[in-house]
């Protein structure tokens, strides 16, 4: 790629390109190119042009709103951004602007790649709403130069509802986990029992109510178990749990609650098992972090969460919503002799390194941008 190009990463948040994308924004400013971040201005954009791109925030992007108005303003602002600024590729992110990003290029001599990081709730809930976003995602799919998916499972979901040319489409898996920064740590502290751990946003999506009600059962058999739950309580999100209920847990003892955390890796590393029961993924970052951290996984078996554990081999799989079995795989899981879990770990780790390492991830998208612009 000798070609000095004009290249945007384009997300719902410039936190989003700080925590996920970082990496590919480094190497591909290492490569020559020109980066623009274009992203809604949040505390994170000194942390991102501090890489040496420039930052072009995004006014008209409403992540949760649902007028058709603002969105048709975000398609000519960012119409505007790449004609200014004579983008050669635009890397789409997120729902809107996977959508709205790649109506924008359409007609012009921006390409647009688009990446699906998972269907979100407008895509899952049944109705009108799911019938608007298969629309809008099939004309903009029908737009876009490359349309990548993170996990076999969407990407096959996808192409047989026909919302995207099969030719068009790419298997990548995730966004990369750094595994020389995320790897095996000891432990800073040794605890009463064994530690489970959560990391993700408090939603019913993402099982949290199954692990409470699993984590209870567990409690009874072996009191000393501790759960540890790192995240956000997402108030604005229609899929939240409410925070009275997480307090309750809490102060009854069944979970530590922990807050939101900048710095998992430190907390991670003293536990003993990642949980995420989702109900559906992308492709968790918090498994690939800890497949990184040589830790055992137990998750469900569903899109993007799958990808990450092969049943005993390196972790646990479970139904969807099964709080039953959940509660089953965690004591299983806390019962297993510790030298059964280390190799558990081990596998994960082999895992990380050679199908999630972000120098993977990016060289898939290298690959495709100088496909695209040969």
């Amino acid at each position: 790629m000798s070609k000095s190009l004009k290249i945007a990463i384009v997300l719902n948040t410039t936190w989003n390109i700080y925590n996920f994308r970082l990496g590919l924004v480094q190497t591909l400013i290492k490569k020559g190119h020109q980066v623009f971040a274009i992203a809604p201005h949040d505390d994170f954009v000194d942390h991102v042009t501090a890489t040496g791109c420039i930052h072009i925030p995004l006014q008209s992007l409403s992540r949760k709103g649902t007028n058709p108005v603002q969105d048709f303003r975000l398609i000519r602002e960012l119409q505007k951004t790449y004609r200014k600024n004579q983008i050669d590729i635009a890397l789409h992110y997120t729902i809107k602007p996977n959508i709205y990003g790649s109506f924008a290029c359409s007609g012009s001599r921006t390409h647009s790649i688009a990446t699906v990081t998972g269907l979100g709730y407008s895509f899952l809930k049944k109705g009108l709403i799911h019938k608007i976003a298969n629309m809008l995602y099939k004309r903009a799919f029908n737009k876009a130069s490359v349309v990548a998916f993170q996990n076999r499972d969407d990407q096959q979901l996808f192409e047989r509802m026909k919302l995207v040319n099969p030719q068009k489409t790419q298997l990548i898996k995730g966004s990369g986990i750094k595994t020389d920064y995320f790897h095996p740590l000891p432990k800073t502290k040794e605890n009463r029992g064994f530690v489970f751990l959560f990391v993700g946003r408090l939603l019913y999506d993402k099982g949290v109510i199954e692990l409470l009600s699993a984590a209870k059962q567990c409690k009874i058999q072996y009191p000393e178990t501790e759960f540890w739950i790192v995240g956000k309580i997402d108030r604005d999100n229609p899929s939240a749990v409410d925070e009275a209920t997480i307090q309750e847990y809490h102060q009854a003892g069944i979970i530590n609650y922990l807050g939101e955390s900048n710095n998992v890796r430190s907390i991670m590393r003293n536990a003993d098992c990642v949980v995420l029961p989702s109900y559906r993924e992308g492709l968790p970052r918090v498994m690939l972090e800890g497949l990184a951290m040589g830790k055992p996984l137990i998750t469900t078996d569903t899109a993007g969460c799958r990808e990450t554990v092969k049943d005993g081999y390196n972790g646990y799989m479970v139904p969807v919503k099964d709080a039953e079995a959940l509660a089953q795989a965690l004591q299983k899981m806390c019962t297993l002799p510790k030298e059964q879990r280390q190799e558990m770990g081990i596998r994960g780790r082999e895992m990380a390194v050679q199908e999630f390492d972000e120098k993977i991830i990016i060289k898939h998208y290298l690959d495709i941008i100088e496909r695209l612009t040969k």
